[in-house]
């Protein structure tokens, strides 16, 4: 069946067809990307409907790691649409070539595959079923799935399908015999389901996964593999190769041990929906120093970003390569800084999605994040096309419809819209953490001396001046556990 697309697009390979559609690897001529182009064959009513209503699902997801739709046509003598090509390879074509990889790099991509089914399965996204056909990885060593999703309702067994599929899959291309090799086989053996005990659901795989590639401590590098010519794959009907020995047996006894206790552990905490950030109209408004000055209009977060919200940010970052992830960072940023993971940032981000105590604190993901330098918020605010408010904006917003913003009183560790509330609707302005403004302003004490980066606004810890208080300093690397930040934006938020 001879098949003419639009004149923006030139197919370059036929990647496969079946009864109903023909897939094409094809170049879109005005942006200059390849993108895969799938066509309905049969062209009738009925058919376009279904195709369509897989396409409008396909449509829908919006997650980093899933690829994405980016065109639909349906006219009268055709009906395709493009999607978007991901580079690299899956891990069935490594696999079928010998390829092994690194334990650490397995439950990193373990945990990615876990999140990004999440994702689906919390939003009820019916799916085709996921194997090692579907995860790709580039020579980077970053990972994206395909889009598998289908128009109807989710099956009430879609995830356990795919989780026991992959526990099935995965175990030929962990390295033999490397350090971490005994805990991540374990995790995928409980992954088929073959110990009742243990049946495992995405949001326990992610955190066990994470757990597993923190403990190995093994940075993720670009793809490093070797060939079964060198280190034999894992066989897939073989026994499994780590129960040999008394040495091997106590490991797992201890890895068993380990994860039960942490399988233990409440629920992961859904969050509440969140304040949209507020307008702050264009006028006249009193300044920090005690005076009067103009502010042009602005939106500002409702409250102080959060350790859920900036989990986003991480997540995001860990789908990106390293010059786009570059891409957000300050030009001043020092070179050393190659990361903007606050210390502790596996245990927060744990402790926060159980709801659980850490350094005497209880987390969730609405607590305020904490532990973030100057370039950390840059970063985020870049990524979120916004930026961080100055100390006369912040101002004006903690004195916008708020007649006596002397009564704003900071209060105990809590979740960000639990905090003083001004007239405005902006929360902890007063309490939760210290924030970073954007730009250096000289110090009232000492105006002859140079300006410096302002931290506005008292926090659970520092509770004198409340909503009053600030603090300058030299120092953009400052980290603390009371200090963060809120956004500000010149554009309505999306």
């Amino acid at each position: 069946m001879s098949f003419l697309p639009p004149s923006d697009y030139i197919l370059t390979k036929l990647l496969g067809e079946n009864p109903q559609t023909c897939i094409w690897l094809a170049e879109q001529v005005s942006v200059r990307r390849n993108v895969v182009l799938e066509q309905l064959r049969n062209t009738q009513r009925s058919d376009r409907e279904e195709f369509l209503a897989a396409v409008r699902a396909k449509a829908s997801v919006d997650h980093p790691l899933i690829a994405s739709v980016y065109e639909a046509i349906n006219d009268e003598d055709t009906c395709f649409f493009t999607r978007e090509w991901l580079p690299g390879d899956n891990l069935a074509h490594f696999m079928a070539n010998g390829v092994v990889l690194k334990p650490a790099q397995v439950a990193h991509i373990i945990k990615r595959i876990a999140e990004a089914s999440m994702h689906l399965e919390e939003r009820g996204t019916a799916t085709s079923l996921l194997s090692t056909n579907h995860i790709y990885l580039n020579e980077h060593n970053v990972l994206r799935l395909s889009n598998l999703a289908k128009a109807g309702n989710r099956s009430e067994n879609a995830s356990r399908y795919d989780i026991e599929t992959l526990g099935q899959q995965l175990p030929t291309i962990v390295e033999p015999g490397a350090t971490g090799q005994t805990r991540l086989q374990m995790l995928m053996h409980w992954m088929t389901g073959a110990d009742p005990e243990h049946i495992l659901q995405w949001k326990d795989i992610r955190h066990y996964a994470d757990q597993i590639e923190q403990q190995l401590a093994t940075p993720i590098v670009p793809l490093q593999v070797t060939t079964g010519k060198s280190v034999s794959p894992i066989k897939k009907n073989s026994a499994f190769p780590w129960i040999i020995g008394t040495a091997a047996v106590l490991c797992i006894a201890l890895v068993v041990l380990v994860l039960k206790q942490q399988n233990d552990t409440p629920s992961i905490v859904t969050p509440e929906p969140l304040r949209a950030p507020i307008l702050i109209p264009e006028g006249k408004y009193a300044t920090p120093d005690g005076g009067q000055g103009f502010v042009r209009k602005f939106w500002l977060s409702a409250h102080e970003v959060t350790i859920g919200e900036y989990r986003e940010f991480i997540q995001a970052l860990d789908t990106m390569e390293r010059e786009q992830r570059k891409s957000f960072d300050h030009e001043s940023q020092p070179p050393g800084k190659v990361s903007h993971e606050p210390e502790d940032w596996y245990e927060i981000i744990a402790a926060a999605e159980q709801g659980q105590v850490w350094q005497d604190r209880k987390l969730t993901l609405q607590v305020p994040m904490f532990q973030i330098d100057w370039w950390d918020a840059h970063a985020y605010c870049e990524w979120k096309r916004a930026r961080l408010p100055t100390q006369e904006e912040w101002f004006a917003a903690m004195n916008y419809k708020t007649p006596q913003p002397t009564a704003l009183k900071p209060g105990a560790w809590n979740e960000v819209q639990t905090l003083d509330q001004n007239g405005a609707g902006f929360f902890g302005m007063a309490g939760g953490v210290s924030e970073w403004t954007r730009k250096q302003a000289k110090n009232p004490s000492n105006p002859l001396g140079a300006g410096q980066y302002v931290i506005i606004g008292a926090s659970f810890e520092k509770t004198a001046n409340g909503a009053f208080a600030r603090e300058w300093t030299n120092n953009r690397d400052t980290k603390r556990n009371d200090l963060g930040f809120r956004v500000g934006y010149d554009h309505q938020p999306e």
